[in-house]
């Protein structure tokens, strides 16, 4: 589990993030979110970062997370303390040297389209409900600007793998302008999500899946690959509170897990064949919650599901390997009550996807793989036709087009794909020379494609979606 020091923006206080410390705590993470003396005209940034560090105290596994004009204090706290992550949300990204009052000419604030908002609530809370709002107000204190022009001791943003999340409705911020100033400063591209700049009270259950993924990637695996595919997911389930969700091949659970926590007055329930990956998503239910979660470990082209139980069944690319689809959807299908959705994603043909075809070149493998196909339902006519035979009608394709992510650096990449079924068996058909000249390409194969956001490849899927006729 992660620690998560959480900074807050100008004039505000550690309560700001009470919501997301919540969450964060109840899935077993630790926080801390301390009071910057945002009100001593003797405090500058320096003693900014201090008050954070002293809150940290000989915690470790540090995720720092930053609001706003926290983003000039995080880089300062990541130069003492070790990090493995900089989230920096709807933020200030300072250039070394630059002077905080500065910032706002530097980055060419003014030249940008917004809005005129004369109204602290409709600038900063327009989408956070009233009460808290008014309580947030309340809460806010005054920003001493004494020593707002003095430059600021970053030499250089340290050398901590650094993410940019911003609100596609920030009115002081705009998305527009943050993309562009991540882009020159930072060299990357933010990921977004709805709301404005105050996400931690708008939208604090989402902010803290959007952390807890973050901090997940810093140890590799397959949900750390498909974080874009994810949000893209979600977004399609569109999963109502008193939703009862069945999540199908849910590997250890976080697509099961997001539902629960979205379904709160209804629940949620992964099946998949594997035993371990059932084994860890209890462990995780266990450590982390919601309490609205179960896990099965079973076949679902076969298993005895309660009859009209469920109103969605969902899967992130666990429906391609049914020995037989369409007994295996039609077992899903009498599992939905009538009119209950089905949402899946699958892969699109392996030509369309970079990380198939690098990694088959490199190894010099040709053809489709032997054994279970990913692809088995990239052909949209043939799975319009499975899924009819089943029982489901409405069936509708939505482009994806998102990368997957093998690591945050090449070794870290190399270790995931030396674990594909795929890469195994053509690295152990070959001579101990052959197989060793196989792995460098793929190493430099990784290499070419290494980004400020780690190692990634181009990808295409399809979300398929149906509903039980």
């Amino acid at each position: 589990m992660a620690t998560f020091v959480l900074i807050h923006g100008a004039g505000d206080v550690g309560w700001y993030w009470h919501l997301v410390e919540a969450e964060l705590r109840a899935r077993g993470h630790d926080t801390v979110a301390p009071d910057l003396p945002c009100e001593d005209d003797a405090a500058g940034l320096p003693e900014y970062a201090d008050t954070v560090v002293d809150a940290i105290g000989d915690r470790t596994d540090l995720v720092v997370v930053a609001q706003s004009s926290g983003g000039f204090t995080a880089p300062l706290v990541c130069d003492r303390v070790a990090v493995k992550l900089l989230v920096l949300v709807a933020p200030l990204i300072p250039a070394p040297g630059e002077a905080p009052a500065d910032h706002w000419s530097h980055t060419r604030y003014f030249d940008e389209e917004r809005g005129d908002y004369d109204d602290v609530t409709a600038l900063f809370y327009q989408d956070v409900p009233p009460e808290l709002a008014a309580e947030a107000l309340k809460r806010g204190r005054p920003q001493s600007e004494a020593r707002m022009e003095e430059p600021s001791p970053l030499k250089a943003w340290p050398d901590v793998p650094t993410r940019v999340l911003i609100g596609r409705d920030d009115r002081l911020l705009p998305a527009a302008f943050l993309r562009r100033v991540a882009r020159e400063r930072l060299g990357v591209t933010p990921d977004e999500m709805d709301g404005g700049h105050t996400l931690a009270l708008s939208h604090p259950r989402e902010l803290a899946d959007r952390l807890e993924t973050y901090a997940a990637e810093r140890t590799g695996g397959y949900d750390a690959e498909l974080r874009r595919h994810d949000e893209v997911l979600r977004r399609a389930a569109a999963v109502g509170p008193h939703d009862h969700v069945l999540d199908i091949g849910c590997g250890a659970g976080q697509t099961t897990r997001h539902a629960a926590r979205t379904a709160r007055e209804g629940g949620a329930l992964g099946i998949d064949v594997s035993a371990p990956a059932i084994e860890r998503a209890r462990e995780l239910a266990r450590a982390e919650g919601p309490g609205n979660v179960a896990f099965e470990h079973a076949d679902a082209q076969v298993h005895p599901f309660p009859p009209e139980r469920f109103d969605l069944a969902l899967s992130r690319f666990g429906t391609m390997f049914f020995a037989d689809p369409v007994a295996a959807f039609a077992n899903i299908g009498r599992s939905l009550r009538p009119g209950g959705r089905l949402v899946m994603m699958v892969w699109q043909a392996p030509e369309h996807n970079e990380w198939d075809v690098a990694v088959r070149r490199a190894l010099g493998a040709a053809g489709a793989p032997g054994g279970p196909d990913p692809f088995s339902l990239a052909d949209p006519p043939a799975v319009r036709e499975i899924l009819r035979a089943a029982g489901f009608a409405g069936v509708a394709f939505t482009d994806v087009d998102e990368p997957v992510h093998y690591g945050p650096d090449v070794a870290a990449a190399l270790e995931w794909v030396r674990g594909f079924t795929r890469t195994r068996e053509v690295l152990g058909s070959l001579t101990p020379a052959d197989a060793s000249r196989a792995e460098e390409r793929l190493r430099q194969e990784l290499a070419e494609h290494l980004t400020d956001d780690g190692v990634r490849f181009d990808s295409r899927a399809w979300i398929v979606t149906a509903h039980r006729a």
